[in-house]
């Protein structure tokens, strides 16, 4: 693989993996694949079925062995390595990754995938430099936590960093509470419309995921929420295998809204998106770092796609700090590819990163490995 830099960014549900060279194009991040693994049972004869491991949860790789395997699929079966010219990595971390899980990565690169070197990055800066920028307020809403982080001139200031145990995967299950709820059929609707089409119905984890992602919107304030719930209109939606479903105006809003209610909507007693924000921000003890740090917010990962989302948490984080602060959103540069900006902003970091961490001959030499062991990457990667 010569110098190529395969770049390769994993979460709860998503493991995404490209070559840094190709960037930016709209063809990369090329490989998308499930964070999944089928596990054979230990007995093959015992009739037993297969099982589904998933080897990252809440931003921590929980099982080595089966995201060993899925890292194998990814980079030799998916984006074509081959055994004995594997090249270099760069590893797109999450937020609160342990120096233990480090080293372990670090390891598994060297001994198991045999990599030329490696580097590794959090992600809430990766983000960032997705976007040209090295300070900011990186939101990051994932499937199954929400991270939050303050960088300040392309570090993450550890004190800044929050984490909600809640994410999509939350509000997927909020939007199944919802269709199943056997007085669906007698919400409000606009005069003229037929509320029949709104039976009661139950949907496996992945069509509400799907159906999620097309009728999912988020109200401009509270107060518009709450007006468009009163007479909301009726939409169908067609899921990839075909079926047919209405959803109404007022669900598709409320699946938003337990982004900013997850109390009252979610029924997770945790703060809104705003005020873990906020909470983040304030840690940057200087006055024109933390003012800088509010005015470069970044909505990153899947939540970020949701319509009205980032607009929504800018009024909200307004609302909650002095006037001498003008919050604002960071806008994606033109030349960078869209949707993959904001979606996949840790992955477009990363290639954006690698190209520069190799040219400076910051990467994690298999000299250094051999040297130092898995600590190795302490002296390198920040």
């Amino acid at each position: 693989m010569g110098e190529n830099v395969a770049v390769l960014d994993y979460g709860s549900r998503w493991l995404k993996a490209g070559w840094a060279y190709n960037f930016p194009t709209e063809d990369e991040p090329r490989i998308m694949t499930p964070t999944a693994v089928m596990i054979d049972p230990e007995t093959p004869d015992s009739g037993a079925a297969p099982e589904l491991v998933r080897p990252v949860k809440g931003g921590k790789i929980v099982n080595w062995e089966a995201f060993e395997s899925l890292a194998y699929y990814a980079l030799y079966d998916l984006l074509g390595w081959e055994l004995g010219n594997e090249g270099n990595v760069m590893i797109c971390e999450p937020l609160l990754t342990s120096r233990p899980d480090r080293e372990t990565m670090t390891q598994l690169m060297f001994e198991v995938f045999n990599v030329n070197s490696m580097f590794c990055q959090d992600q809430a800066v990766l983000s960032l430099y997705a976007t040209g920028r090295t300070g900011g307020l990186v939101v990051d809403i994932g499937h199954d936590k929400i991270d939050f982080g303050a960088v300040v001139e392309g570090v993450t200031n550890p004190t800044s960093v929050r984490r909600l145990e809640y994410g999509g995967e939350a509000v997927t299950h909020y939007l199944q509470r919802m269709l199943a709820n056997p007085h669906r059929a007698q919400q409000p609707l606009q005069p003229g419309l037929d509320a029949s089409a709104l039976a009661p119905r139950t949907l496996d984890d992945e069509s509400a995921e799907a159906l999620k992602e097309l009728c999912a919107r988020c109200g401009e304030t509270e107060s518009a929420f709450t007006s468009a719930c009163s007479a909301p209109d009726l939409d169908t939606f067609t899921l990839p295998d075909g079926q047919a479903i209405a959803v109404s105006g007022a669900e598709g809003l409320r699946l938003g809204e337990g982004f900013f209610q997850p109390g009252e909507l979610l029924g997770i007693p945790a703060p809104s998106l705003a005020e873990a924000a906020c909470d983040s921000a304030s840690c940057i003890l200087d006055s024109l770092l933390r003012k800088s740090t509010y005015e470069g917010m970044l909505v990153v990962g899947g939540g970020s796609v949701i319509p009205g989302l980032p607009a929504r948490l800018l009024a909200e984080v307004r609302s909650l700090t002095p006037l001498s602060v003008t919050p604002g959103l960071v806008v994606t540069p033109e030349y960078m590819p869209q949707p993959q900006v904001p979606r996949d902003a840790g992955w477009v970091g990363g290639a954006v990163l690698a190209k520069v961490a190799q040219l400076q001959n910051h990467f994690v030499m298999k000299a250094d490995y051999d040297e130092a062991g898995p600590g190795a990457v302490h002296r390198r990667c920040s």
